[in-house]
C-alpha cells in the first residue's frame, strides 16, 4: 500500500519516511494513506481478535432507552440511576393472596385487550406514605417481554440521587387456576399470561419507605426480550411517561378479602414504550396497590418533568492497531427534555391533554483518556480539544489503577443541540497537526471495524483497564 506521495525519487519504506528522510523533491504525508493503512492493520487485528464481521453489524448497541426525573437531573446521574442499597432491606414478601373475582372482573371489562385504554388515566408519580403499603401483581398480559417492577425514590439523599428499587419480576409469586387445570399452577414461558385465568393469587410485596415520607415517587418498568437466547434490554415503561395508568377501583369491584380500612388502587402497565408500537391497552401487566391506612398518594402530573436520553461512545485512536481497550476517549452525551402535563375536564373527568413549555439541552462528559496523542473531539459542531484542558497530551487519565467510572474529566454543552443519537455525527481527529499527521475517526458503517462504539450510559459498559480487550459479548446487536 502506498503511503506517501511520490514525486521524482524512489517510493520510500514508511519508517524511512518517519525519519524525515527527502530526496530532490520534499516527501509529504498522504494522511489519507496513513489512515488507510493503521484502519487496514487495524481491522487485519479485529478480525484475527474477534473473528469475521458480519456486513450487517452495527456498532451502536444504544436501545434508545429514555430515563424520567421529577428533579432536574445533574448529567452524571442523569441517565444513572442511584441503586444504593440492597432492596431487600426495603422488601419483605407477604403470604399467598387470592386476588378478589370481582376485581379481576372490573379490571378485564375496563382494560379491555388491545383497546386504546388512555382515558382510563393519567400520567402521575406519587408520594412516599408514612406507613408500610403492598404491591400484588394480580394479571399478566399475553407478551414477551420481561419485566421488572421498579420504584424510585427521587431526590431520597436530599443530595440529588434517586434511589432505584427492584421490586418484582415477570412471574415471580404469581399462580393461576385454569379451565383445564383447577390447581394452583406457575406461569411459564416468557409469554405465558393469566388471560384465561380463573382464579390468580400472587405474593404481596410489603414495601417500607417510611424513613423517606413525602418523597417523590414513580414507578417504571424495566423491560427486557430474548433474541437468540441472549436477554436484551428495551425501552423502560414509567409512570412519567403515560406509560403507566392509575386507576380507582369502584365500590362493587373493591376486594372484600381485604381489610377494608386499606386504601387500594389499580396500576396498569403498557410495556411497550415506543408509540409506534404500543396497542396503548395498559393491561400488559397489572399492580394492585394497599396500604393502612394509606397508600403512595398519586399526584398527576402538573409541573415539570425530565425526559434524558443518553449515549456512550468510547473510541480507539489508532495510536497502536491491535488495542481494544476502547479507553482512549470515553465520553458520554445527554439530551434532556423537560415538559409539564397539561389536562383538560371532559365529562367532569380530568384528562390529559398535551405536553407544553417544553425545554432542550444537550452536554457532554469526557470521562477517560487513555490516548497519548492530541485529540479533538467533535459531538455535532461543538468540538473539545485535550490539548486545550488541563490535562497534558501525552498523559493517560483515569484508564488504570482505581477507575472512577463517573469521572467528570470535562464537560461541555453541545451549543447548538445538534447531536444526532441515530446518525452517531460523533468524530474524533488525533494526531499532531504540525507534523501533518493527522486522523480523523468517525463513527463506523455496518460490517466495518469499529474505531467508535455506542452504549447506553445506563447499561455499565465501562470501559476497560490499558490494554485488556473489551469482551466479544458486548457486540450483539440490538432490534425489536
Amino acid at each position: 500500500m502506498k503511503i506517501i506521495k511520490k514525486t521524482n525519487c524512489f517510493v520510500l519504506m514508511l519508517l524511512v519516511a518517519m525519519i524525515a528522510t527527502s530526496c530532490s523533491d520534499k516527501e509529504v504525508f498522504d494522511s489519507n494513506a496513513i489512515y488507510n493503512q493503521k484502519k487496514s492493520e487495524f481491522t487485519s487485528n479485529f478480525i484475527k481478535k474477534y473473528g469475521e464481521i458480519d456486513p450487517n453489524q452495527s456498532w451502536d448497541f444504544s436501545t434508545g432507552s429514555h430515563v424520567y426525573s421529577l428533579s432536574l437531573p445533574k448529567a452524571t446521574r442523569g441517565a444513572t440511576r442511584a441503586v444504593t442499597a440492597d432492596p431487600n432491606q426495603y422488601l419483605e414478601r407477604q403470604d399467598w393472596y387470592e386476588v378478589y373475582p370481582n376485581t379481576l372482573d372490573w379490571m378485564k371489562k375496563k382494560m379491555i385487550e388491545r383497546k386504546v385504554n388512555k382515558e382510563n388515566g393519567f400520567p402521575f408519580y406519587m408520594e412516599v406514605p408514612g406507613n408500610v403499603f403492598n404491591i400484588v401483581p394480580i394479571y399478566e398480559g399475553y407478551a414477551d417481554f420481561l419485566w421488572t417492577l421498579h420504584i424510585v425514590v427521587d431526590d431520597y439523599d436530599n443530595n440529588g440521587e434517586s434511589l432505584d428499587l427492584s421490586v418484582w419480576t415477570k412471574h415471580q409469586d404469581i399462580q393461576q387456576k385454569t379451565k383445564s387445570n383447577p390447581e394452583w399452577a406457575d406461569i411459564t414461558g416468557d409469554k405465558g399470561n393469566t388471560q384465561d385465568a380463573t382464579a390468580v393469587r400472587a405474593k404481596p410485596i410489603e414495601i417500607n419507605l417510611t424513613q423517606y415520607k413525602g418523597k417523590k415517587m414513580y414507578l417504571y418498568l424495566e423491560n427486557k426480550k430474548r433474541k437468540d437466547g441472549v436477554i436484551q434490554p428495551r425501552n423502560p415503561a414509567s409512570s412519567l411517561a403515560y406509560k403507566m395508568l392509575a386507576l380507582n377501583i369502584p365500590a362493587d369491584s373493591i376486594p372484600k378479602n381485604l381489610d377494608e380500612n386499606y386504601k387500594k388502587i389499580i396500576i396498569g402497565c403498557e410495556d411497550q414504550a415506543i408509540d409506534s408500537k404500543s396497542d396503548h391497552d395498559y393491561n400488559d401487566v397489572i399492580f394492585m396497590v394497599y396500604g393502612k391506612p394509606d397508600i403512595p398518594d398519586v399526584k398527576m402530573i402538573e409541573e415539570p418533568i425530565y425526559d434524558s436520553f443518553s449515549k456512550r461512545y468510547m473510541i480507539e485512536d489508532l495510536g497502536t492497531t491491535d488495542d481494544f481497550d476502547f479507553n482512549d476517549v470515553v465520553v458520554d452525551v445527554f439530551d434532556i427534555t423537560s415538559k409539564t402535563a397539561v389536562y383538560e375536564v371532559v365529562d367532569g373527568i380530568k384528562q390529559f391533554k398535551e405536553w407544553k413549555d417544553e425545554t432542550h439541552s444537550q452536554e457532554a462528559i469526557v470521562r477517560s483518556l487513555g490516548g497519548t496523542l492530541d485529540i479533538t473531539l467533535k459531538i455535532g459542531s461543538t468540538t473539545w480539544t485535550k490539548s486545550g484542558s488541563e490535562y497534558p497530551v501525552s498523559q493517560m487519565v483515569n484508564t488504570s489503577g482505581a477507575i472512577n467510572y463517573k469521572a467528570e474529566l470535562a464537560k461541555f454543552d453541545i451549543d447548538n443541540k445538534d447531536w444526532d443519537f441515530q446518525t452517531n455525527n460523533v468524530a474524533a481527529t488525533v494526531g499532531d497537526k504540525a507534523s501533518g499527521n493527522v486522523l480523523t475517526i468517525t463513527f463506523p458503517k455496518k460490517g466495518e471495524a469499529p474505531m467508535i462504539i455506542g452504549f447506553d450510559v445506563n447499561e455499565y459498559r465501562n470501559w476497560m483497564n490499558e490494554r485488556q480487550s473489551i469482551p466479544s459479548s458486548w457486540f450483539t446487536e440490538v432490534d425489536d
